[in-house]
């Protein structure tokens, strides 16, 4: 039987669905007459039974994330995100079966187990608020209560807003029967069935919805595993992992200050924006109360500030450009950040929290690039690019938290047919590119202007093919002791750290950022450089190529290298690609053995791997060849070829029929503590 699912108590399994839906007799008085005292008499013994509440109790605490997510996707999408997330979480928290409000009022709940029962009060106290009116649906809950802070899910990318407004479109029953499908795995007897329960009268229209959005992208559902289940278990979608940005701190302060009867108000320099609204992807609703004018320009940043910290971020960049001083131009900045204005395009990047600044931001650049104006802001946890360009308006807004020296050393200013202009930290000290394709070229100087750049290559615009990478080379004696260290282009405000980390044979200082420079970390990376092609607009701070692994192959060839880059966004997550680079590959003639979405392998936290593919020689003999890190000990491979190896390295010789190199070796590693590792899926 499907996850979460339970069988028809009244109906024979074999009767078609849509007949459930449209039989009268199943959700009206005859069959409530018929478990009206079945049901009675069950949640009286639910009631009385202390044990089986605590044993449910215990329940819900296990599933607590799963239930909160359920009842958040079926909640109006239309709600206010921070009020949704509260009262999903507070209609999980009241669904504990057994309360005397539960007798008699769930016909057809006889005979259900008390997860099913938890899940039915859920399901039903969702539906309630889509059909109630939106006054009375987004009244606050009891309980959960937050004060002082606006609460709501991490930003998606790009399938998980288009998923949502999907799911907007749907009636409450509708997007309900959908979620239930995919995130709760019930077969449709069963989601019919809580349906027809939870008082949904008309069942035909809503398996009618869920079954459209199920045939389109993205939400298409092909089973456990699918495309939309994945989507649906993203971080866009749960309540539990928040982010907090301050309620309307004006507001506050006025009614703490009515409370303690003061009677003047006084003036200050800095006026701070509140953050009540919808925090979404769709754009940013700010209350009437709260929409205040910036009298103030933004704060400028003393010359020599990143000099007296021992932190250096975005927050210490000294502020620079010719029009720095322009208050007309910075202030409408701000406002386009506060309160974008009709007909000003607004970018948001991927992981940016979407809304005004907090606080009064930081001007960073005000100045003329390319014929354009741009202004460049930060409000210490994201970067707001500005730019009047021929008559119109851009505001790209890009995360900027967890950066470090390295990775916020330089932000793109300007993109034009001439190339791409940036702008360099300032205490960045030298300046230069360099093709991440060609390993044996010398870097070249790039001319430097108060710390804007002079044009360089659009890595989104160059030769298709990665037929060539370029990439900025920099040296810092403040953020690097002097050593060089790149930063990809990836399409975003902010450029992406590279760094490397070569494999334990070879000595390395323990500063991946010292060796992305080296002759063998340019050599990796000219191998696996079209992996950056896919990870743009991804939000990345860091991009590390780990060796975890070579040695030389059969018949003379050369040696084998085996490389995992692991994309570190803002959020803690990132994609993990395994490749295996044959002897003299180029990029393109790397093989690409796993790839994964949100992974913490290859990371510090999960730095155990093996993997295998298959290789062919110049004899054209085909070889299993497989690798382990640092810990492994023992490889041993039972499909499709046989043999172990008391080694990092296993190599077996296919038979002399070509072997099917579409088939998924299966093999295992063992590793010095005794445990086992499969490969990464």
């Amino acid at each position: 039987m499907p996850r979460g699912g339970h069988e028809s108590a009244s109906e024979p399994t074999a009767e078609p669905v849509r007949d459930l839906g449209s039989d009268p007799s199943i959700g009206g008085r005859t069959r409530r007459a018929r478990a009206g005292l079945a049901d009675l008499a069950d949640l009286c013994r639910r009631r009385l039974d202390g044990r089986a509440v605590h044993r449910t109790e215990a329940l819900m605490v296990g599933r607590y994330p799963e239930l909160v997510r359920l009842a958040y996707l079926i909640l109006p999408p239309g709600l206010e995100r921070h009020r949704r997330v509260l009262t999903a979480h507070a209609l999980v928290q009241d669904a504990l079966p057994g309360r005397w409000r539960d007798v008699g009022r769930r016909p057809g709940a006889a005979g259900m187990s008390d997860a099913e029962l938890v899940r039915l009060r859920i399901v039903r106290g969702a539906l309630l608020r889509c059909r109630s009116t939106r006054r009375w649906a987004a009244r606050p809950a009891a309980l959960p209560q937050v004060w002082g802070l606006r609460l709501f899910p991490p930003t998606g990318g790009a399938d998980e807003p288009a998923i949502e407004q999907a799911l907007g479109r749907l009636s409450g029953p509708g997007r309900a029967a959908y979620v239930l499908r995919v995130l709760e795995g019930l077969d449709p007897v069963g989601v019919v069935e809580l349906l027809l329960i939870a008082g949904v009268e008309d069942i035909a229209s809503a398996e009618a919805e869920a079954d459209a959005l199920a045939a389109g992208p993205p939400a298409r559902a092909d089973g456990p595993g699918s495309a939309a289940e994945r989507l649906l278990h993203a971080a866009h979608f749960d309540p539990c992992t928040l982010r907090a940005t301050p309620s309307d701190l004006l507001r506050r302060r006025r009614r703490r200050r009515t409370a303690l009867g003061a009677v003047a108000v006084a003036a200050v320099p800095a006026v701070l924006v509140s953050y009540v609204g919808d925090a979404t992807g769709s754009g940013t609703h700010v209350a009437p109360a709260a929409r205040v004018v910036v009298q103030a320009p933004p704060r400028m940043v003393p010359a020599g500030a990143w000099t007296t910290t021992t932190r250096l971020d975005f927050d210490v960049w000294s502020t620079r450009g010719a029009r720095a001083g322009d208050q007309a131009l910075t202030r409408r900045a701000v406002r386009a950040w506060v309160e974008p204005e009709a007909g000003t395009i607004v970018a948001l990047g991927q992981g940016a929290a979407a809304g005004p600044p907090i606080g009064l931001p930081r001007l960073l650049y005000a100045g003329d690039v390319a014929e354009a104006a741009v202004v460049l802001l930060t409000d210490g946890t994201r970067l707001a690019r500005y730019t009047e360009e021929h008559g119109g308006r851009r505001l790209d807004v890009a995360a900027a938290d967890d950066s470090d020296a390295r990775s916020a050393s330089a932000v793109v200013l300007h993109r034009g047919v001439a190339g791409v202009r940036m702008l360099l930290a300032p205490w960045v000290d030298e300046a230069a590119t360099r093709d991440l394709r060609r390993p044996d070229d010398k870097s070249r100087p790039l001319p430097v202007t108060d710390g804007t750049t002079a044009p360089m290559p659009d890595p989104g615009t160059v030769a298709k093919g990665c037929a060539t990478v370029p990439v900025l080379e920099l040296v810092s004696r403040r953020a690097a002791d002097g050593h060089p260290y790149l930063l990809a282009d990836l399409g975003e405000v902010s450029a992406t750290h590279l760094t490397y980390m070569p494999p334990p044979e070879f000595a390395h200082t323990g500063r991946p950022a010292e060796a992305a420079s080296t002759e063998r970390a340019l050599t990796v990376w000219s191998r696996t450089a079209c992996v950056l092609e896919t990870l743009r607009g991804r939000g990345l701070r860091l991009v590390d190529n780990w060796e975890f692994a070579h040695f030389d192959l059969p018949e003379a060839a050369g040696e084998g290298m085996w490389s995992c880059v692991h994309a570190f966004d803002r959020r803690g997550g990132g994609d993990v690609v395994v490749q295996f680079l044959p002897p003299g590959a180029n990029a393109a003639g790397a093989q690409t053995v796993e790839r994964l979405a949100d992974s913490p392998a290859c990371s510090r936290s999960a730095n155990d791997i093996v993997t295998a593919t298959w290789w062919r020689a110049r004899s054209g003999a085909w070889y299993l060849v497989a690798a382990g890190s640092r810990d492994v000990v023992k490889l041993t491979a039972s499909a499709p070829l046989t043999g172990s190896a008391d080694a990092r390295q296993l190599i077996l010789k296919s038979p002399g029929t070509t072997p099917n190199t579409t088939a998924r070796p299966k093999v295992m590693a063992t590793l010095k503590s005794g445990g086992t590792i499969k490969p990464l899926t």
